[in-house]
């Protein structure tokens, strides 16, 4: 590929982006984009009802401010295609419309949907990771950072990594709970949900709390692994520890600033500006779920279920956009959920890079099975 004729930017959303991938400039949030749209076979419709927003696209709008349908219009006019044969979808899986309950259901009197469910499992596994980790704080005897309302620890290596562990079991805890009809999936289509979604949850997690302990990630130097334990950003040094890397520390350290940087620079500045409710965050679970980009060789028992859990999300959005939050117009909103989904999609993608990285060239993680299973 000639380097000079990369533009510099994508040419669907406009965001920096220095590759090429389905033949065209574009980063790789629109090329999953387009990759999921096209296979889907489903007619996307404009949320506007005028096939105008791909026009305020390319007058260089804030990115991703087109809707779906648009984005996809917007895909052809400039050139991407995808060589592979659309997959007949047949969703015939009795079983995944049986396991999975739907949003009617009734709980002390009160309508429980997918939402609910979510967030109520969200505040469980949050509890049960306070639990764990203080048990992590006591054992290695982890410093208390100043804070006026939290109890926050600054970790070291292990213990940075012994927190991502809990937070990946009980993230998939969380998905056996909410939906229950994945445990009858086959092994490969649960270990594909497992790969995809799971690392995604933890990083939403992690996103999420720190927003909520530090604020603006703009002026925060630490990150939140989970519930209790955060990892200072500006300083890999002194959670990483000489230790580790061998004789090449110093080039590893440097490889996990500008990991960190490329990383925020990625998926921080659509979650700020997106200033998502908690609803929403509980919302980005399910949506996270089934819009991954998965295997096309999976069971049509599984593309059932993500077809149902979709559908079902976006039905409690609407009731929580109309009558919780009183909006008649939440297409903005929906959008930049569905734009957070692609962010953080991508920001899973370079932290499997780094990993990989991490493992070959400074021999790290080689023993965590758990990791090791779910990244390479």
């Amino acid at each position: 590929m000639d380097s000079s004729s990369i533009s510099g930017k994508c040419l669907i959303c406009s965001t920096p982006n220095n590759s090429m991938s389905l033949g065209i400039d574009a980063c790789r949030s629109c090329t999953s984009f387009f990759k999921r749209a096209y296979l889907s076979a489903r007619r996307l419709t404009c949320r506007q009802g005028d096939r105008k927003c791909a026009l305020v696209r390319a007058a260089d709008a804030v990115a991703y401010s087109m809707c779906r349908g648009c984005r996809y219009d917007r895909c052809i006019a400039v050139g991407m295609e995808y060589e592979r044969p659309l997959r007949a979808q047949k969703f015939n899986c009795e079983k995944a419309d049986e396991s999975l309950p739907s949003s009617s259901s009734v709980v002390d009197g009160k309508e429980d949907s997918l939402l609910d469910r979510i967030g109520r499992e969200r505040a469980v596994c949050m509890e049960r990771r306070r639990v764990h980790e203080l048990e992590l704080v006591k054992r290695n005897n982890l410093t208390r950072l100043p804070h006026p309302s939290e109890e926050v620890y600054l970790a070291d290596y292990d213990c940075a990594l012994a927190a991502f562990s809990i937070s990946v079991s009980d993230s998939w805890q969380l998905l056996l709970t909410v939906f229950p009809s994945l445990r009858d999936l086959p092994h490969q289509d649960q270990r594909e949900v497992f790969r995809l979604c799971v690392p995604q949850f933890a990083m939403l997690d992690g996103f999420s709390r720190t927003k909520r302990v530090w604020g603006d990630f703009a002026f925060s130097k630490y990150a939140m692994c989970s519930a209790l334990i955060c990892t200072d950003m500006e300083s890999p040094e002194q959670w990483i520890g000489e230790r580790k890397g061998g004789p090449n520390t110093e080039e590893m350290l440097e490889c996990v600033r500008a990991f960190h940087l490329e990383h925020l620079s990625v998926t921080v500045p659509s979650f700020e500006k997106a200033a998502i409710h908690e609803r929403e965050t509980d919302a980005m679970l399910a949506l996270m779920l089934c819009e991954s980009e998965l295997q096309s060789d999976l069971s049509e028992c599984l593309l059932g279920v993500l077809k149902k859990v979709r559908a079902e999300i976006l039905g409690d959005l609407h009731r929580f956009y109309t009558e919780e939050m009183g909006h008649s117009d939440y297409s903005t909103r929906l959008g930049n959920l569905m734009t957070m989904c692609d962010t953080f999609r991508e920001g899973n993608l370079l932290f499997n890079e780094f990993f990989r990285m991490q493992v070959k060239i400074f021999d790290l993680y080689v023993t965590e099975t758990l990791l090791t299973d779910l990244i390479l």
